[in-house]
């Protein structure tokens, strides 16, 4: 984050050079692999993201084995884990090497002024982030799959504090303020589709400014507050789509309960060296302060402070794309209540008698999996009435009403949806009908409506600690479907090949988590228009008088998509809505249904078993019903 390097300050071992890798931590995020996401991840910045620029030197020509980075070495900084939990990795870049790592970041760096590190008794260029990312554009394109990381200012509000002049205060951070958002915009324009900017902490919480006094305090909050509100208003302006990042809220919500978060102390450094730069496991106030202290010096955080910064980050850039997929969710579920309509339709179909009116309900039990989200034990009652048309021996016209209930728990997540319960209340007309001019050809056509309701809980984890979140959205689905299909006697099997179309719109309102906070989110409107195709076969035969055995194989196929990405924004800087990238979800698959109806007199009763399968989405259901003329 800030420069904090001094020649006093190095005590030179003579130790080789070792790198500790963190494990890759892999989020339990329901439904999604984050290496989906994003293509790559790049970073520029200062000390909060560099990941051992200068590490030739300290371990190399200084000799100390533990140090190269701002944190309690030999623990890494945020970006190494966030571009872990991403399915990817953070390399540094560091000094005198061919630039052909990932993480471009140097400590000391300011926003837009390259300044020359003389701490190591040589000059260093520590070039600033603007020319980070220009440097990166004169060697390679941009990715516009990939996740670009913009973390600056930090140093130049550490000038501004030095000068002890408001006016030249001010005057270095509109300064700092125009070059991130001069970076930003080159990013935009370049081609960068994702561009994830943190603000900076509040700098009057830190040991330093804690050391240096309540006056002290009050200005480096003051000073960190101009800068994030005038940095963001500028970065909005360029059009590009930045996903901010709150570090100003959440370093204000762990000091104020720190238990939570699983630190003891969060007003002293966790290190007996000036700077975390070489502090290592050796240089600890008190064993296992890497865990337990927030900061490592007197502004840079300790190890586990910069793993709880990448989880946040990580929640941050993947939720938007989780909660896209409800419209998904919600299309799916209609279409199981279309196939059950499908099924009854089936039935009146294959009856030779059409009484003039008749009672049914159909209740639906369900295992579901969505897009890797798993739906035990789900429900869904149908209730209907057909009406025979008196002029006509093989039409009917019916009504129908739907209660539908879907659960999709997975409390075990770590960070992502934990709980989605979807909630339907649907009505709708279908129509049959068998052409005799046409050689009997058989068809059938539904409209319904679905009245949606839609609670989500959201888990993250920070350090340990584990929060819930919960938002409620209303929604509507609307869909149309067609089918037609020619009937075929073979001996005392019927077998009807067919073909048929579905259209499908669902609206979601915006979800709001309640908390204000930094953590909390909220999601704007989303609609979803899709359509099917569909190819199959049904048949029945009868095994007795009263007594059929119905079946039906069908393969259904995605015709078109026009799903959105989910915008969100956080709570806390609400005026700045971003995207993720969409999960990308295959809605062909193949079905089948296999029953049996058995008639008592007026009344008639069947079950069975419906199964279909595809890339995404798989579910298992089995059905009873029932029927009477009335």
């Amino acid at each position: 984050m800030l420069r904090n390097t001094s020649r006093a300050m190095v005590n030179p071992k003579t130790l080789k050079t070792l790198t500790k890798s963190m494990l890759a931590i892999s989020l339990s995020m329901a439904g999604l692999a984050h290496a989906e996401l994003y293509s790559s991840v790049t970073f520029f910045g200062d000390s909060l993201t560099d990941g051992g620029y200068f590490s030739p030197i300290t371990q190399g020509k200084l000799g100390i084995k533990e140090s190269g980075q701002f944190t309690t070495n030999p623990d890494n900084v945020w970006a190494t884990s966030f571009a872990e939990q991403l399915g990817t990795t953070s390399v540094a870049n560091t000094v005198g090497s061919a630039q052909t790592g990932n993480n471009y970041a140097i400590g000391g760096a300011r926003a837009g002024v390259d300044i020359v590190n003389t701490d190591f008794g040589v000059n260093i260029p520590v070039a600033s982030v603007n020319t980070q990312v220009n440097g990166y554009l004169a060697n390679k394109k941009i990715d516009p799959n990939g996740l670009y990381v913009v973390w600056g200012g930090a140093n130049d509000l550490l000038a501004a504090a030095a000068t002890g002049n408001p006016a030249s205060a001010v005057n270095i951070i509109s300064l700092a303020v125009k070059s991130q958002v001069d970076t930003i915009n080159t990013l935009k324009n370049n081609g960068a589709n994702y561009i994830l900017v943190p603000n900076i902490p509040d700098i009057g919480l830190t040991p330093t400014a804690i050391a240096a006094g309540a006056g002290f305090q009050s200005s480096g909050t003051m000073l960190a507050n101009l800068y994030n509100q005038s940095m963001y208003n500028g970065a909005v302006a360029t059009g590009a789509n930045i996903i901010p990042l709150d570090t100003f809220s959440l370093l204000q919500q762990v000091t104020a309960n720190p238990t939570a978060y699983g630190f003891t102390n969060v007003t002293q450094p966790a290190c007996t060296t000036a700077s975390s730069l070489v502090c290592g496991s050796s240089n600890l106030v008190v064993p296992g302060a890497n865990e337990s202290y927030f900061f490592a010096d007197g502004i840079h955080p300790s190890g586990r402070a910069h793993q709880l910064i990448a989880d946040y980050a990580s929640a941050v850039v993947t939720a938007p794309s989780l909660i896209g997929v409800l419209p998904h969710i919600a299309t799916t579920a209609g279409l199981a209540t279309s196939e059950r309509l499908q099924s009854h339709i089936n039935q009146i179909q294959s009856s030779e008698q059409k009484p003039a009116r008749n009672l049914w309900a159909t209740g639906e039990f369900e295992n579901q999996d969505i897009a890797g989200f798993e739906g035990d034990s789900n429900t869904q009652v149908l209730l209907g009435v057909d009406f025979a048309h008196p002029n006509s021996a093989h039409a009917v016209t019916g009504l129908y009403g739907n209660i539908t209930q879907k659960d999709f728990e997975n409390s075990g997540v770590r960070t992502g949806l934990s709980n989605i319960d979807l909630e339907e209340v649907g009505f709708g007309v279908y129509h049959s009908n068998t052409l005799d001019k046409l050689g009997g050809v058989q068809i059938n056509g539904a409209v319904g409506f679905g009245n949606l309701d839609v609670d989500v809980t959201r888990a993250v984890t920070l350090g340990g600690n584990k929060q819930e979140f919960n938002s409620n959205a209303d929604g509507k689905r609307y869909y149309a479907n067609l089918q037609a299909g020619y009937p075929m006697q073979l001996s005392s099997l019927a077998i009807t090949p067919y073909i048929g179309a579905t259209a499908s719109r669902v609206r979601l309102d915006g979800l709001k988590e309640q908390e204000m906070s930094g953590i909390a989110m909220q999601f704007d409107e989303q609609k979803y228009t899709t359509t099917y195709g569909k190819l199959g076969v049904k048949a029945n035969h009868n095994l007795a008088d009263t007594l059929n055995i119905f079946g039906d194989v069908h393969y259904q196929k995605q015709l078109s998509d026009n799903r959105e990405a989910a915008s969100a924004r956080l709570n806390t800087i609400a005026n700045i809505s971003f995207d993720t990238p969409i999960i990308q979800t295959d809605d062909d698959n193949f079905g089948m249904t296999l029953g049996v109806s058995k008639s008592f007199g007026q009344l008639n009763a069947n079950a069975g078993v419906t199964h279909s399968q595809g890339d995404d989405d798989k579910s298992t259901n089995l059905f009873v019903g029932v029927s009477s003329t009335f």
